[in-house]
């Protein structure tokens, strides 16, 4: 692993052509749809009576745990396999590690999701402005850390099954299926330990501090939700890495 190689790949990611376009259009779609859901909640602000206004954040979170997955497996579940299946990967891992070329990935989807968590957070403020209520500071700063790690946690899982994938329709086929198996897990509620497998269970935990945050009362919360999804990425980046460095290319 080489930090200058790290960045080379994610550099490339970041400016080659179609797959770069085709992951900040749909990195585009997901902004759009939050701006949606927040500008239409004036409409409906019976459902926010307990809040003591339209939580903005709150909406904003929930548009991430619901949609975000599907998002990140669109533009992540080919990030491997496309190069696999042209035959491109052998070219690049002869100029850089094996482990570089794997990193690099992560990175620059995770630079995407660290954008695109930014426009909606600062467009949840600007909502805020708008109607004349307070800056939830606290508030839209959880929203940014947990939503990156929330969908960091889903680019580790697609990217893993891209390079386990020979081709495009294997890794979007796998990714599909993986993707309601856990739902399916985290849908059978409190009473298995299942839910504990899936980034959903660590996604909806943070809920609570989207509408009522008190650092001092929950920072134990916050610190542990935070571990729990860094050692949920890192298992799974792991396991990319292991699996490129034993895949014959």
């Amino acid at each position: 692993m080489n930090l200058s190689e790290i960045q080379i790949i994610e550099e490339d990611e970041m400016f080659r052509g179609s797959k770069s376009r085709y992951v900040w259009f749909f990195g585009g779609i997901f902004i759009f749809l939050c701006f949606l859901a927040m500008h239409y909640s004036i409409y409906v602000p019976f459902l926010f009576q307990n809040f003591g206004g339209i939580p903005y954040t709150l909406i904003s979170y929930l548009v991430v745990l619901f949609i975000g997955p599907f998002m990140v497996m669109i533009t992540s579940f080919d990030s491997v396999s496309s190069e696999i299946e042209t035959g491109s990967i052998r070219y690049v891992i002869s100029k850089v590690h094996r482990s570089s070329f794997i990193l690099g990935k992560f990175l620059f989807l995770f630079l995407v999701s660290i954008s695109v968590s930014s426009v909606i957070a600062l467009i949840s403020l600007i909502q805020q402005y708008s109607v004349g209520n307070a800056f939830q500071f606290e508030n839209t700063g959880l929203f940014w850390i947990f939503s990156n790690l929330y969908l960091g946690c889903f680019i580790s899982i697609f990217l893993l099954i891209s390079t386990l994938s020979d081709n495009n329709k294997i890794s979007f086929t796998v990714s599909a299926i993986f993707l309601g198996i856990l739902i399916f897990f985290y849908l059978k509620g409190d009473s298995n330990y299942l839910k504990f497998l899936t980034p959903f269970y660590y996604g909806a935990n943070n809920i609570d501090f989207m509408t009522d945050f008190s650092f001092k009362a929950e920072y134990l919360r916050i610190l542990e939700s935070l571990f729990s999804m860094l050692l949920y990425i890192s298992v799974y980046l792991s396991m990319s890495l292991v699996a490129i460095k034993r895949r014959d290319l």
